[in-house]
């Protein structure tokens, strides 16, 4: 069985993705936006949740990017499985107080090279360019 199942979406806009800076643990850490599926949930499901929830956006999902499996968390030592999709949004984004988070556009060299971003999330980025979608 997965433990942890994790959907995280790329967006992008004007050839930069956008990423979600917030404290884990209390450590600064950049991630894509998405999170926890739920019992009785897809992770499409969830994801489309989550983007919803975190950036009041409706979105669609295009295509897997990358699915490492279960790893540990370099936040916080546990096991997660995340599942990383390109998605398509449209509207204005807009982050309730409540997810204490904030959100940013970087190029993908500048998400390759930021040392509190995790490696499974740079692997999606590198496959997104493989795809040439970026």
């Amino acid at each position: 069985m997965l433990k942890n199942v994790r959907s995280y979406g790329l967006i992008i806009k004007n050839q930069k993705i956008l990423v979600c800076n917030e404290n884990i643990n209390n450590l600064s850490v950049t991630k894509f936006p998405g999170g926890g599926v739920e019992k009785n949930e897809s992770p499409k499901d969830a994801l489309i949740r989550e983007i919803k929830e975190e950036l009041s956006l409706e979105c669609t999902i295009k295509l897997i990017l990358h699915s490492p499996g279960t790893l540990l968390s370099t936040w916080n030592n546990k096991l997660y499985t995340p599942i990383y999709f390109y998605i398509e949004t449209n509207g204005n984004i807009f982050v309730p107080a409540e997810e204490n988070l904030t959100v940013d556009f970087l190029t993908p060299e500048e998400i390759l090279n930021k040392d509190n971003i995790a490696n499974p999330e740079k692997e999606a980025v590198k496959n997104l360019l493989k795809l040439n979608i970026i």
